[in-house]
């Protein structure tokens, strides 16, 4: 049985040079302006909707901020949780690093022999 679906697969070419000479791949830059924001937002992590009580203290003073700065509110509570969040993890990393450099006898030697000399 000639022209069968087997024999028009045997004919067609899948490699990669292949589909390289047929299609142009466009860069990233030539992608229009509306795709590139699409993907821009699905490569940054999604922002979660959440319910929080904050004192309405801090509320006003954010939003004054704000008012100043001409931004959001919520963009600078974001980003002082952010600078706290990201304060203590070079906290967690610096304290992993010093109890690594304690518990290593050669790094510890040579200091001893720095200190002395």
């Amino acid at each position: 049985m000639k022209n069968s679906v087997r024999d028009i697969d045997d004919d067609i070419d899948f490699s990669e040079k292949a589909f390289n000479k047929r299609f142009h791949r466009i860069s990233e830059e030539e992608l229009p302006e509306p795709v590139r924001k699409r993907r821009e937002a699905a490569r940054r992590k999604l922002k979660n909707r959440v319910t929080i009580y904050l004192d309405a203290d801090i509320v006003s003073r954010f939003k004054e901020t704000a008012e100043k700065e001409k931004i959001g509110y919520q963009t600078l509570i974001n980003d002082a949780l952010r600078g706290l969040v990201d304060a203590g993890s070079r906290e967690m990393e610096k304290q992993s690093l010093k109890d690594d450099l304690l518990k290593d006898k050669k790094f510890l030697r040579k200091l001893k022999t720095a200190l002395t000399a």
